[in-house]
């Protein structure tokens, strides 16, 4: 049975559990991560932005997902980005020339069930890539990627690749004349579908005889 609670008009409402731990908030902007005070589950209302979050970390350090008819947009303009269990179900926007390396999340039981789609919007410049990459070299990709080439329809510029399952821990989406598929307009998706198994779909844009993006 549950313990005491508490209602406290001061901010709006408040529902702690026996330990003190906050159950159910509201304030008028999103939580932080690393707030501490929040259960595992715990419940927050922006009454802002007219936003539900909830604690996917713990009690000693808070981790915020959003929960909203309208899913999280993290744009990347920077040359590294980590995503985290909290970003499950975000676009990720890749917006950098010069190349991008994503860190995915530990494929890990407590993580089954994160995914996030991916689109390419701008071309990676030159001997630039893009890489997707495990948490881990056990964490291995699943599934497949479509390389469609922009100009021209012959079966050498149209393929798709499927992942070995053996070893493959990363997607590179690079080389100079573009046949990997790191030009503007690619959509794919990753998920955590169990232990070590990361799962990927989706279709790239490429230019000429196309190569496989899984390594």
């Amino acid at each position: 049975m549950s313990g005491r609670h508490q209602v406290q008009d001061a901010t709006g409402v408040v529902v702690s559990d026996g330990d003190g731990n906050y159950l159910v908030s509201a304030s008028a902007s999103a939580p932080s991560d690393s707030a501490v005070g929040y259960q595992t589950g715990a419940l927050h209302l922006d009454t802002s932005n007219k936003r539900h979050h909830i604690n996917v970390g713990t009690a000693a350090s808070s981790a915020w997902a959003r929960s909203s008819p309208v899913r999280e947009v993290i744009n990347v303009t920077s040359a590294t980005k980590t995503l985290v269990l909290a970003d499950s179900g975000s676009l990720v926007v890749l917006d950098l020339a010069t190349g991008i390396v994503v860190t995915l999340p530990e494929a890990n039981a407590a993580n089954t069930g994160w995914y996030c789609d991916f689109l390419i919007k701008t071309t990676i410049s030159g001997s630039n890539v893009i890489n997707i990459d495990a948490y881990q070299a056990t964490d291995l990709f699943y599934g497949y990627l479509s390389l469609n080439d922009h100009s021209a329809a012959t079966a050498a510029n149209n393929r798709v690749f499927f992942a070995d399952q053996s070893n493959d821990d990363q997607i590179v989406l690079g080389q100079s004349d573009n046949t990997q598929g790191k030009m503007y307009g690619g959509v794919f998706r990753v998920e955590i579908a169990g232990v070590n198994m990361l799962v990927c779909s989706g279709q790239l844009q490429s230019d000429g005889t196309a190569i496989t993006p899984f390594a």
